[in-house]
């Protein structure tokens, strides 16, 4: 079969700016070869690339590789490796394209030959053909499947929100269980480290994420800033944003300074509607989501590895809750587009419309996930723009922090499963693989290269939006209404914090107790 140009493009791209070795590591498997002996290695290009990580997990050119782990046999008789994943039916955002190649027109010529790379090495190692088991909804075939004894597939990648439950309910395999024997390596480079510490309850792991999946980083908040805006109403007064960034001066306070500077009534029609320039657009979610990167824990971890209300400890957590309510609220008919609460934009999809004013140019910040920032694409004629963190409480908060929401893939494997051991075993061989083929053509390439627009956002993305992702308990489990309190307050123009938290306290403890029981039935 003949490379079509846009795929022989794409495979170009990926070997001049990857180093991949493609095929040349590969060795047969074979019946007398332990599977520690093979391995789906690649070149280490990534965010992190290879810096500081264990030569345990790497071969003799830098490659990430399971071939130094202590591993079983691969004498599974298996010919495929079905993984139950988020089509774009109805999901035409948040779909799955890091297990299955060419299944969507959208994804980017890179991750599609970063995937089929990655695939057709497993099945040349390990003679397993790799399946996206692609449905509507994933957590609803996950409960049918169990129901009536179905196996249709082998493990699955459920919204991370919707994990909490299915975990809750008994029906997934503790991932920690298959350490022991080698079949899985949590500890591994390619498993996220911080979710597997925040996701574990009660000393079990019934879901998190890795190279196996990029959606952690789409799902992942940042702001975008209109380059041509900033020059022209910030740039005298504030220097350079990309060094107000490094330098820890890049806060709420300034971010709202310079909203100010820029929101205009300028469409010839009384009051501000979303056809007039603003500071900022965003929805009902900015305050949580800044209150969130800033340090401060909804739900955090006891000693014995258990949920704990943090959030409340802290009056000061509970006055900065509220200062940005108290600010976003006042801010909505100034210089913030709170696309869910502006009359004008009633009757229109509102997370369109956010993308659309942003790149219509009429916007100097846009509070966005990286799922929005590739919609802007589509805009021909939009300004240059650049990407910075999300803004710092103050300028004493020691780092910035960028939430990963509820819209992640959580890896699990469900007891409908006919062979747990071989999932774990296959889940830990397609990270390994994705962290050599697949984050690198997400993240070098696809957001890089086509969705930044300058050095400096890279460096952005490299050194402070992606250095510290937040996994919070409390923004996944919405115990008792924690996580939407913010949001819920900010719709209804409140900003008592204090009073709300009082008032939910209870269901909160109520429901994380519920959990830890259902977490320890397995005791």
């Amino acid at each position: 079969m003949k490379l079509s140009f846009s795929r022989f493009l794409a495979l170009m791209l990926c070997v001049l700016l990857l180093a991949l070795p493609l095929l040349a590591t590969c060795e047969e498997a074979s019946e007398e070869t332990s599977s520690a002996g093979s391995s789906v290695s690649g070149t280490a290009s990534g965010p992190a690339g290879v810096e500081g990580v264990d030569s345990i997990y790497l071969d003799e050119d830098g490659h990430y590789t399971l071939e130094k782990l202590e591993r079983p046999e691969f004498n599974f008789e298996e010919k495929e490796f079905r993984v139950c994943v988020y089509n774009n039916v109805v999901q035409n955002t948040y779909f799955s394209e890091e297990i299955g190649y060419d299944m969507y027109e959208t994804t980017d010529d890179a991750i599609n030959e970063g995937v089929r790379t990655r695939n057709d090495l497993v099945e040349e190692q390990y003679g397993v053909k790799v399946v996206a088991y692609a449905v509507d909804d994933v957590a609803s075939i996950i409960h049918q499947s169990i129901t009536v004894g179905d196996d249709t597939f082998d493990a699955a990648m459920p919204f991370m929100n919707w994990c909490t439950g299915i975990a809750q309910e008994g029906s997934l395999w503790d991932l920690k269980s298959f350490e022991e024997e080698g079949y899985l390596h949590l500890e591994a480079p390619w498993w996220d480290q911080d979710a597997n510490q925040m996701l574990s309850i009660a000393g079990r792991l019934y879901f998190t994420t890795g190279d196996i999946s990029f959606m952690q980083k789409v799902v992942s908040g940042a702001f975008a800033f209109n380059k041509k805006l900033y020059a022209e109403y910030c740039a005298d007064q504030y220097g350079d944003l990309y060094q107000m960034v490094r330098d820890g001066k890049w806060t709420v306070d300034v971010m709202q300074e310079m909203a100010k500077l820029v929101a205009a009534d300028n469409d010839g029609e009384p009051g501000m509607s979303y056809k007039d320039r603003w500071g900022l657009i965003g929805s009902n979610g900015v305050p949580s989501g800044l209150l969130l990167c800033s340090g401060e824990t909804l739900v955090g971890k006891d000693g014995e590895d258990c949920p704990t209300l943090l959030f409340g400890e802290s009056e000061a957590g509970v006055r900065y809750a509220q200062k940005l309510l108290e600010l976003f609220t006042e801010a909505s008919s100034e210089w913030f587009l709170n696309v869910q609460t502006n009359e004008s934009v009633q009757g229109r999809d509102i997370w369109q419309t956010t993308v659309d004013v942003f790149g219509e140019n009429r916007s100097l910040f846009y509070s966005t996930a990286f799922s929005g920032v590739k919609k802007l694409r589509n805009y021909q004629n939009m300004d240059p723009f650049g990407m910075v963190p999300v803004p710092k409480r103050d300028e004493n908060q020691d780092q910035y922090y960028s939430l990963s929401g509820g819209y992640a893939y959580g890896v699990c494997i469900p007891k409908c499963v006919k062979n747990p051991e071989f999932s774990a075993y296959m889940l830990d061989v397609l990270a390994c693989g994705g962290k050599n083929y697949v984050t690198p053509a997400y993240y070098e390439i696809a957001l890089k290269l086509r969705d930044s627009s300058d050095a400096e956002s890279a460096e952005m993305l490299d050194n402070y939006i992606f250095k510290h992702l937040v996994y919070d308990l409390g923004a996944f489990y919405d115990f008792g209404g924690i996580s939407s309190m913010m949001t819920n307050l900010m719709a209804s123009g409140s900003a008592d914090v204090a009073s709300e938290l009082e008032k939910i306290r209870d269901g909160v403890l109520q429901a994380i107790q519920n959990c830890v029981d259902a977490y320890k039935l397995d005791e």
